[in-house]
């Protein structure tokens, strides 16, 4: 992880699920409320990973105007689901937004189940719904969100298979 930001946002979430066990004293009902607030992290992990990543590009690429203005579009997307990704991607390139998807779906389609299903039960759990989310299955996903942040910041540096380019 490149970003400062993120970087530190995640080594906090990844400090709580270690302590997870210890934390709870094996309590099952503890443990079922951290893994609703482990997915709810996580999800503000991936939200606030595609707004800065984005946004961190626009400020090096562009104008300041065309920045702030970029800025705060990206600002207004919540809840994320891997198609929203796909679709942030495409609005600066149309490769990118086509790599991402390949790459969302070369695990068998691990990665983007993992942010789909990270992003609906934050949902649910935000709306009072009953979620079978568990600190495990936050662990399982995890790392596909990673690499996803991480995929897409190579792409902004031009460290993947293409090179940014206009649209």
């Amino acid at each position: 992880m490149r970003n400062r930001e993120l970087a530190s946002q995640l080594d906090s979430l990844k400090s709580l699920l270690a302590v997870t066990d210890t934390a709870t004293g094996g309590n099952i009902e503890l443990v079922g409320h951290w893994g609703r607030y482990l997915c709810v992290l996580t999800a503000g992990f991936l939200e606030n990973a595609l707004r800065e990543v984005f946004s961190e590009f626009v400020r090096n690429a562009a104008s300041p105007q065309v920045a702030s203005f970029a800025t705060r579009r990206l600002e207004r997307i919540s809840n994320p689901k891997s198609g929203r990704f796909i679709e942030t991607a495409q609005s600066f390139d149309f490769v990118w937004a086509s790599d991402l998807e390949d790459f969302l779906n070369a695990d068998g389609g691990r990665r983007r189940n993992a942010i789909d299903s990270i992003m609906s039960n934050r949902n649910r759990i935000a709306h009072g719904e009953s979620v079978q989310v568990s600190v495990g299955r936050v662990r399982e996903y995890l790392p596909g969100c990673i690499q996803v942040v991480e995929f897409i910041e190579n792409q902004l540096l031009g460290t993947t298979s293409h090179e940014p380019r206009a649209v």
